[in-house]
């Protein structure tokens, strides 16, 4: 099974490798993959959420899970798993940005990508919790398309990334609200 799976993650990559490139559309991905890097937009998207009092209960959901989603993605499973990158697994991969620091499984930038997004969709709006999902989506393929992640990687980080945005949504978030007893507290 594994071995079947490992095998269905390279074709894919060689797929993409192979068939979807051109210099045009990587110098797009590489860019956008690269608002990933750190967090960093995930941070300016939090403190741009807390400065506006509409959305300080938004900004609060979203740095909950980034936190909860840092440490059990960069803490635990990378460290645990210690999937080698495709890039450094197989000779023929071409990456197309850097050697990355640390392990492949699962991918943090599409675990944090879905643990800032869902939340948001959770609290109240749906409308940017959409947007940022579509984000996430797109942050997720990028990996896969600058071959950093195998595909596996990345619907890994996406489930953990929606379930500690979950966890943060449903469960966190309103108990940290209801301990103010007034709705508007956090606003």
């Amino acid at each position: 099974m594994w071995q079947s799976l490992t095998e269905l993650d390279s074709n894919i990559l060689f797929f993409v490798q192979d068939n979807l490139r051109n210099e045009i559309l990587n110098d797009v991905v590489v860019w956008f993959t690269s608002l990933g890097n750190a967090g960093l937009i995930w941070v300016l998207l939090i403190a741009a959420l807390i400065a506006y009092k509409g959305t300080r209960k938004e900004g609060l959901g979203c740095a909950i899970s980034l936190v909860l989603c840092f440490i059990v993605v960069n803490v635990f499973l990378k460290n645990i798993v210690a999937r080698t990158r495709p890039y450094d697994a197989i000779e023929q991969i071409r990456c197309l940005v850097g050697p990355q620091a640390d392990y492949s499984f699962p991918s943090g930038h599409t675990a944090i990508a879905f643990a800032a997004s869902v939340p948001v969709f959770i609290i109240s709006d749906k409308r940017l919790g959409t947007v940022m999902i579509i984000f996430s989506v797109l942050m997720a393929l990028s990996r896969i398309y600058v071959c950093v992640h195998y595909p596996t990687d990345v619907i890994g980080g996406a489930v953990i990334g929606i379930l500690c945005g979950i966890v943060t949504g449903m469960v966190i978030y309103p108990k940290l609200y209801s301990i103010n007893n007034k709705k508007d507290t956090l606003s």
